[in-house]
């Protein structure tokens, strides 16, 4: 696995731009095929993603991803199960929510959460750091991957990081790369105008709540403090405001009254990786004529809790673990 750094984008791009890594020589090395919308767009506006026409071979996929130890690996890794090969990158990306710093963002969960959660989160997220370093890194066994990087490496995916995927650095080790393509899993980071449309096929991002409901942050904690029988997953087209985009898969889970917070997380996560391969492949078909609508007519939108919301959640008898 490659690791990379913005000064050294461009060059690995072109390195590798003509490279072919489903090994059946129908990926067309750096090269897009024309973006031809089903109609044509209104002056000033850009054609819709999912009219574009379908290649007939697998897409160049690029996937953002958050730096999360703890259920995100095990994503990664089904995706990757079905789509190395025609995957050209990852993108790493900081667990920091908006401009706020990793301290910044760990204080916040530390007033929000308290001290019991708070710790034996942080503790479980030493170990899995410890655990990649010891065993992915050190000792470089792939068979647990207790990190992202780690299942990257696993797959042979190369790793390039950017603080900025809207970086123009960034874009333009994408477009060498010829990346068609992009799934965002849980990730933090907004993708800008210029992003969205220099990807022919668009991004699709993974959203853990069944939307236009529960926009925003911390889905599954409202889900659960607004006592919902039903949570799910949603995996939508990315355009210029936030969760939005029309929605090409959603999966439903059952909430029953035991369940904590970190019940519903797991199994949030557990259906993110099966509705993002069955996003993929519907897109790679040209399946998309059940999109479904995203209005934000219908839509909710919730920030991240504070204390008098926490008091709320334990109050309704709720837990965090």
């Amino acid at each position: 696995m490659s690791t990379m750094t913005d000064v050294s984008i461009q060059n690995a791009a072109t390195e590798s731009k003509h490279a072919c890594r489903c090994g059946k020589g129908g990926c067309g090395g750096g090269s897009i095929a024309p973006r031809l919308p089903a109609t044509d767009p209104a002056p000033g506006e850009t054609e819709r993603p999912w009219e574009a026409p379908r290649p007939g071979r697998p897409l160049r996929k690029y996937v953002f991803i958050q730096n999360d130890p703890f259920y995100l690996p095990k994503v990664l890794d089904k995706y990757l199960r079905e789509y190395a090969d025609s995957t050209v990158g990852i993108n790493i990306q900081s667990v920091a929510q908006g401009k706020r710093t990793v301290f910044q963002t760990a204080t916040d969960l530390l007033k929000m959460y308290g001290p019991w959660y708070f710790q034996w989160k942080f503790r479980k997220f030493l170990v899995k750091k410890l655990q990649g370093k010891i065993v992915n890194g050190l000792l470089g066994s792939t068979r647990v991957c207790h990190t992202v990087a780690a299942v990257a490496k696993k797959y042979g995916v190369p790793v390039h990081e950017s603080a900025d995927v809207n970086s123009e650095a960034f874009r333009a080790m994408l477009r060498e790369q010829g990346v068609e393509f992009i799934v965002s899993i849980s990730g933090t980071q907004l993708y800008k105008k210029a992003l969205r449309e220099q990807t022919p096929f668009g991004i699709v991002n993974c959203h853990g709540a069944l939307l236009p409901r529960y926009r925003g942050l911390m889905p599954s904690f409202w889900t659960l403090a607004n006592g919902e029988s039903l949570g799910g997953v949603s995996v939508h087209y990315v355009d210029r405001k936030l969760d939005n985009g029309p929605i090409v898969v959603q999966r439903t889970y059952r909430i029953h009254a035991h369940d904590r917070l970190e019940d519903i997380m797991a199994r949030g996560k557990d259906l993110a990786a099966e509705a993002i391969i069955e996003c993929v492949r519907k897109v790679e078909a040209g399946d998309l004529a059940d999109l479904r609508p995203n209005p934000e007519a219908d839509m909710s939108h919730f920030s991240m809790p504070i204390k008098d919301d926490v008091k709320r959640f334990r109050a309704a008898g709720h837990r965090f673990f």
